[in-house]
């Protein structure tokens, strides 16, 4: 059969990853007979099939443009030409050379790769093919991929509609099993899958150099770039101090003819290490895969170099970085027994300064060292049991591709559990890491309750409850309180995440709305914990804002409470989803919270504050008596209470969306209820003037109201002084200009016109000082 194999490759920053998975997946295909033709950004065979380039055909793959909205119009052009409208897209349109080419193959495979909200533009691209094929009647199997666990709503829905277009799916990590079951439920042909890398033709079992392999996504997202390397370049430092290995750094992901990606930031790195380091240029795929396995120890944010490593032997020390990295490392490592082994970036980040946590380095080290001894007595039985299965499974895909049934014979066949699992981690290290890794309770309060309150917005909820997935700090207690709104659509949102959010989600649904600071008083009755924060259901973190939050509080114990500089972000409708259009700092200039810069109005917003529960016993409940405006209130008795921090640095978003004034579901209060804004906020003041004058008499109020009368009636009278005299300059600059006009005098007209401006301007200053 003649089958089309599709797989993130030919773009200009070579990954090896994606490389080894095209190679591999080709290598499988012939092997059972197959003829290959690749699907491919680069249409040169010697870049896409090194091993069979001379009998290589190449199919120029779709390119999708990086914006959400522009991808959403491309795809919805390619669906009206497959539906018949054959103009949609001019004749020169890529899609239409794709739709020649595959009449001519039996079979589409879209070989293994990441589908997320960072890979947007590769599932619209694999959706895309597949819709094309199913056009033409080629039947479509997807290899073993990551699904998720980040998603938009628009993703969600695409990913769907491409899991029904398949006979049969691979994936190759429990998260994505999850996703793609609850996905689609009645699809009888998702199987849990090894990494199509892990046949790549490797010798696995070449001795070991004494080694340390470095191989570090070249964005360390969401953690600043300089603390980045300088803790990474801290734990190899202790690593190669203790081994006596040597370093070197293994690019995954870069540009053969620019130094960007991992190489640029490996090279930051060596130049912090104190120990000597080789840097080397971006390699193929077999060949990095090589490197990497003839390594004693792998040191690695990325998925594939930690195959790599495990499927040799080699010690690897995985380290994460995000909720998406953790799930893909998670799949990859839970395969060999070492789903334990992984160490959260954020335990050894100080975030008050961006140092180090050198105890938390050198007792990972220990406890690296002392389980990495025994990892090469494993590796063998291991790698033997999961090429097994991935020999199974690419048997199976020959099958479906020749007409069988993709059912498996049991349905409840697990994935080949591992012969031995590494020890969890214990004593210092798990301490350490414990606030950083979701986990079971196990009796205690968590560090932070979270309380999201919500009313018929799950588009708005979904978004929500996977930023607090994303956090860095996983020691929380997430508090939705549906007020009065659809308990269903609640359900059906939180149903997609209950397997990732654990003991940590409560759920209360109100059957009747006593307003928002209402919903948050029934939040803080259902959870007990050190700190508090109310989390709106339209608003987002950055990913490290509770780590940073928490971290501030516990270093400055004589604050009640902490603020972060506040991102204020404009967006707008596409689809089911909201996209960003402009982003800025709200109230750049403030670099502090002082009681007296809140007096004219509010300065922040409940998604940037973060505050110890035991406030509460000192300024009561939230104020369940003001419709809107509550959380002004409370920030103003807040700051009465004690002093408040502040971190000078985004880490909280506050979206905005003015188009939806007249959609009250989905629109801001403070545009779609500006009116009671204005009233409760005078509400506010009047009850705070009567407190004061019951206590203090209408002495002081009346003095400072009659001087404000008189000071601005005196402003009045000078404005309209200086109102009369900028009108009669302004006729002598026109008279002016006319006399030079007509006496064509260019020069003295000219200078005329500056010294009639210099009056306005002089009179313009008088008036600034005046007021």
């Amino acid at each position: 059969m003649r089958v089309a194999l599709l797989c993130d490759i030919g773009h200009s920053v070579y990954h090896v990853g994606n490389e080894a998975t095209a190679i591999a997946s080709a290598a499988q295909l012939r092997k059972r007979g197959h003829e290959v033709v690749m699907i491919s950004h680069d249409e040169r065979p010697e870049a896409v099939d090194p091993a069979a380039a001379a009998t290589t055909e190449i199919i120029p793959a779709l390119n999708f443009p990086t914006s959400l909205d522009q991808r959403d119009g491309y795809l919805t052009d390619i669906r009206k030409v497959l539906a018949g409208n054959a103009v949609a897209l001019p004749s020169s349109d890529q899609l239409f050379a794709l739709m020649g080419q595959l009449r001519d193959v039996d079979a589409l495979v879209l070989g293994g790769g990441t589908l997320d909200n960072d890979h947007g533009p590769q599932l619209f691209e694999r959706l895309a093919t597949a819709l094309v094929a199913a056009q033409l009647d080629v039947p479509v199997i997807m290899g073993a991929h990551s699904l998720g666990p980040s998603l938009l709503l628009t993703d969600r829905a695409l990913l769907r509609e491409l899991l029904t277009l398949c006979a049969l799916v691979g994936v190759r990590d429990d998260d994505s099993l999850h996703l793609a079951a609850e996905l689609c439920p009645d699809h009888q042909g998702i199987v849990r899958v090894p990494d199509d890398a892990l046949s790549l033709d490797v010798d696995w079992d070449q001795p070991k150099e004494s080694r340390i392999a470095v191989s570090v996504d070249g964005a360390p997202d969401p953690y600043p770039e300089a603390d980045f390397v300088a803790v990474l370049a801290s734990l190899l430092d202790e690593l190669a101090e203790r081994t006596g290995a040597s370093i070197e750094l293994i690019p995954h992901a870069a540009d053969p003819d620019r130094p960007r990606a991992d190489v640029r930031l490996h090279q930051l790195i060596a130049d912090q290490l104190h120990h000597k380091a080789t840097l080397r240029r971006i390699e193929p795929a077999d060949d990095a895969a090589a490197r990497l396995a003839g390594s004693a120890w792998v040191v690695t944010t990325r998925m594939h170099p930690a195959l790599f490593g495990l499927a040799s032997g080699s010690a690897v020390l995985p380290l994460v970085l995000t909720r998406t990295n953790r799930s893909h490392l998670a799949g990859a490592l839970g395969a060999w027994g070492q789903e334990n082994t992984s160490l959260p970036f954020a335990a050894l980040w100080n975030p008050a300064d961006g140092s180090v946590r050198d105890d938390v380095v050198k007792t990972a080290i220990d406890a690296a060292v002392s389980g990495g001894a025994s990892v090469p007595d494993n590796a063998q039985g291991q790698r033997t049991r999961l090429l097994k299965a991935c020999d199974d499974w690419w048997d199976r895909v020959d099958a479906t591709l020749k007409g069988a049934d993709p059912r498996p014979e049991s349905p409840s066949a697990p994935f080949p559990a591992p012969t031995e699992t590494a020890p969890h981690s214990s004593g210092q290290l798990a301490e350490a890491v414990r606030p950083f890794v979701p986990a079971p309770a196990s009796g205690r309060d968590r560090s932070v309750a979270i309380i999201m309150r919500t009313k018929d917005r799950p588009g708005f909820l979904d978004r929500a409850v996977q930023d607090v997935l994303e956090q860095t700090l996983a020691d929380w207690q997430l508090v939705v309180v549906n007020d009065a709104g659809d308990p269903e659509q609640v359900t059906g949102v939180l149903d997609r995440y209950r397997h990732e959010l654990g003991d940590r989600l409560t759920v209360v649904n109100n059957p009747v709305s006593h307003g928002m600071e209402a919903a948050s008083n029934v939040g803080l009755a259902n959870s007990r914990s050190e700190f508090v924060n109310v989390h709106d259901d339209d608003d987002t973190w950055q990913p490290r804002f509770l780590h940073e939050t928490t971290g501030h509080l516990r270093d400055h114990p004589d604050e009640l409470s902490v603020a972060t500089r506040t991102l204020l972000v404009m967006e707008r409708r596409q689809g089911p989803d909201w996209i960003t259009y402009e982003s800025f700092a709200s109230w750049p200039e403030l670099h502090a919270m002082h009681f007296v810069d809140f007096m004219r109005l509010n300065r922040m917003v409940p998604i940037c504050l973060l505050y110890r529960r035991p406030v509460h016993d000192r300024i009561g409940p939230y104020a369940e008596d003001y419709r809107v405006i509550g959380d002004y209130v409370f920030h103003l008795r807040l700051l009465q209470a004690g002093p408040m921090g502040f971190i000078d640095h985004p880490l909280a978003h506050w979206h905005h969306r003015p188009a939806e004034v007249r959609d009250t579901t989905n629109a801001n209060s403070m545009y779609a209820l500006k009116g009671d804004h204005a009233e409760y906020d005078l509400r506010m003041r009047d009850q705070a003037l009567k407190e004061w004058t019951n206590k203090n008499g209408l002495g002081l109020p009346l003095f400072i109201s009659r001087e404000l009368d008189q000071s601005t009636t005196q402003l009045e009278q000078r404005l309209d002084k200086v109102t009369r005299m900028l009108t009669e300059l302004q006729g002598q600059l026109q008279a002016t200009e006319e006399a030079a006009r007509e006496a064509c005098a260019a020069n003295v007209a000219r200078r005329a016109v500056r010294v009639a401006r210099g009056y306005v301007t002089r009179a313009a200053g008088r008036i600034t000082r005046r007021r």
